[in-house]
């Protein structure tokens, strides 16, 4: 215990050492950091975010679970208002799965052990971010972007059915002073809002802190190729940028997004805080995440190699609509339609306390 302390000090002694002769550099981190905020995350991530939790808030989870009630307990051994969380978490970018875990953990939906496994696979790169961000802004190709995407899904999906063999199909206990309160829509979607803003707050935070430090750690490193992977085990979207740079191979991409970055574990982390998190299956199913989604990547690109170009590099800044995507459109379809049906009974009814 007084390693750990003594190491802790000694990092946060060289840290502030750091700040204090390479003001500048910090400055300069934080500076990208804040453009990281408002050209990618907060235009891509806040949208889905609020309908995350709105969906549960709402009591739409348990209206769509009733659908995927059947398939969620015999394959992944969840409840079916687990359904809606998964997709969102599918299509809106890494925080997203996060938020709905906690709003279907702070509605006595799931259980906490239900929840810590669905941290497993529900941590996912949106469409927004990896064909817009990464694909075109990045890399200068959408077709490479798709086929990043494709992986990502495709790897979350394998460790979703591993994390279902072997698994309980328990229903969550009942916690002490809690049950299920379902809004009406209006005070569903004011509650989400809010709440998705904090955690959007929280996250925005923690890429300006981690944009400020690797600049500091970049003073270090012994040339681009090590920046550029210390850039991606710390921070995706600098890591990606500073790949795309390098020319890296898109297996190279694809693990840095389907490993996150220590950034976005804080972020996750942070979004789940009333979840108790096996920490170390965490981290390790993250790492799976990327290496199986490279693989997979690695396996199109034999597969379709005529169909991608993923050498090309870019050093402009990243513009562009970061809401175009169609599996995100039809998913806000599909959600918008579902809160329609359920809008006449919403009427009669009243906040539940």
């Amino acid at each position: 215990m007084k390693i750990k302390q003594g190491l802790l000090l000694t990092a946060t002694f060289l840290t502030a050492c750091a700040l204090l002769i390479f003001p500048a550099a910090a400055a300069a981190g934080a500076k990208n950091g804040i453009g990281y905020c408002l050209q990618i995350l907060v235009p891509s991530l806040y949208p889905f975010m609020v309908l995350s939790v709105f969906v549960v808030k709402s009591g739409l989870s348990e209206k769509i679970g009733r659908v995927f009630e059947v398939p969620c307990r015999s394959v992944l051994k969840l409840p079916g208002s687990c359904a809606a969380t998964i997709l969102m978490s599918a299509i809106g970018g890494y925080p997203t799965g996060a938020r709905g875990i906690a709003a279907l953990y702070e509605n006595g939906s799931v259980s906490e052990k239900q929840a810590s496994r669905m941290l497993c696979f529900c941590v996912n790169s949106g469409p927004a971010f990896v064909i817009t961000a990464v694909g075109a802004g990045f890399l200068h190709d959408e077709r490479s972007g798709v086929i990043l995407l494709i992986s990502q899904l495709a790897a979350s999906l394998i460790l979703a059915l591993v994390c279902g063999i072997g698994a309980e199909n328990e229903a969550p206990a009942p916690r002490a002073g809690k049950k299920r309160v379902r809004n009406r829509a209006a005070d569903a979607l004011i509650l989400s809002a809010a709440d998705a803003a904090r955690a959007m707050l929280s996250m925005c935070c923690f890429v300006i802190l981690f944009a400020a430090f690797l600049n500091l750690l970049r003073q270090w490193a012994a040339g681009p190729r090590a920046a550029a992977v210390l850039s991606a085990l710390l921070e995706v979207t600098g890591g990606c940028s500073d790949l795309a740079k390098l020319g890296a191979p898109l297996w190279a991409v694809s693990l840095a997004i389907g490993w996150g970055g220590i950034c976005v574990h804080f972020q996750i982390l942070s979004a789940v805080s009333n979840i108790r998190v096996n920490l170390p299956r965490f981290m390790l199913f993250r790492l799976l995440h990327g290496v199986t989604a490279a693989a997979l990547t690695q396996a199109l690109l034999c597969i379709f190699p005529e169909d991608v170009e993923v050498f090309s590099t870019t050093s402009q800044q990243l513009a562009g609509d970061f809401s175009g995507s169609v599996p995100a459109a039809a998913a806000l379809i599909a959600l918008c339609a579902a809160l329609i049906f359920s809008l006449p009974r919403e009427k009669l009814e009243m906040n539940e306390e």
